[in-house]
């Protein structure tokens, strides 16, 4: 299945396109097809909601659809009857008993090398139970070809994750168009033992699925067994918070170059309109701003002073 979502505008250099963590402009990659965020919205339709339908064209793109008439009629029977076979299970949100800190802080230390995790099916996709900040557990999309995270707005209240006017958002492309949402930080992410911090979600009000990508998988070396219906994790000591040393070196590179340059320029005391050097201090003082949240979040993710 090939479908890209994309998240872009006032942040969205700041999503590394594992992490999803705010640094700057531009517009990274959150899943790969639009396909799937379709089935993301079908995929958590409340019990009394019609049938979610499913076919596959000529060019091999999956499509998705609550309407049986928009099914072209070669495939319409096929998708009536997977649509009886693989209706998911009613899903719920249920707090979840206290975990306890890990000793690492990118990810658990539990002593087991390996951690053994059950999934579920939805034809093709696979469906995990994922503990949100220790606090909550709710059903996510496993997709480990997607970027990042997303959340149902949902998901966010019953953590108590306040948005407000001040919440960093995202332009996100999806399979309705283009849409923003909502960036939140998110203090842990489990998947039974296996534990990340300090990992970015966008929030989404048309799905009530999470969706888990690569910024949580990237912390792992991992294996699906599509037989056994087992995902399997081995901690992966060269990432950090879904980031390889290279990426977090960019991340720091991106605010130090300009940083350092817009120092450099206003020492040489180029431009000295009253108006202008304001401007390029309050532009200084936002990018250091910014390099010191990257240096908490590293610190957070227990990225090595090496890696910045």
């Amino acid at each position: 299945m090939a479908v890209r979502r994309q998240r872009t505008g006032k942040f969205a250099s700041a999503l590394s396109l594992a992490s999803g963590a705010p640094t700057g402009k531009g517009m990274a990659s959150l899943g790969r097809t639009a396909a799937l965020l379709a089935a993301l919205q079908f995929l958590t339709a409340r019990a009394a909601a019609a049938e979610v339908y499913r076919w596959t064209d000529e060019k091999g793109s999956t499509h998705f659809t609550e309407d049986l008439s928009l099914v072209p009629a070669r495939h319409r029977e096929a998708a009536r009857a997977a649509a009886r076979e693989e209706r998911p299970d009613p899903l719920q949100l249920y707090r979840a008993p206290a975990a306890p800190a890990p000793s690492d802080p990118a990810w658990n230390g539990s002593g087991d090398p390996q951690h053994h995790i059950p999934f579920r099916r939805f034809g093709s996709l696979m469906v995990v139970d994922v503990r949100i900040n220790d606090r909550v557990v709710a059903p996510f999309l496993a997709d480990t070809g997607a970027s990042g995270i997303a959340i149902p707005h949902a998901l966010a209240r019953e953590l108590g994750i306040r948005i407000g006017a001040d919440t960093p958002t995202v332009m996100v492309n999806t399979a309705n168009g283009v849409v923003e949402e909502p960036l939140v930080r998110l203090d842990s992410v489990a998947l039974g033992k296996a534990r990340v911090e300090g990992l970015h979600a966008n929030v989404s009000s048309s799905m009530e699925f999470g969706l888990l990508g690569g910024s949580f998988f990237n912390n792992f070396i991992y294996q699906v067994d599509a037989a056994l219906g087992l995902i399997t994790l081995v901690p992966n000591a060269s990432v950090r918070a879904g980031l390889s040393e290279a990426q977090w070196r960019a991340r720091f590179r991106a605010l130090r170059d300009p940083l350092a340059e817009l120092e450099a320029h206003l020492e040489a005391g180029v431009d000295r309109r009253a108006g202008r050097l304001a401007e390029l201090e309050a532009h200084r003082e936002a990018l250091r701003a910014e390099l010191r949240a990257l240096e908490e979040e590293a610190n957070r993710s227990g990225v090595p002073q090496a890696w910045r």
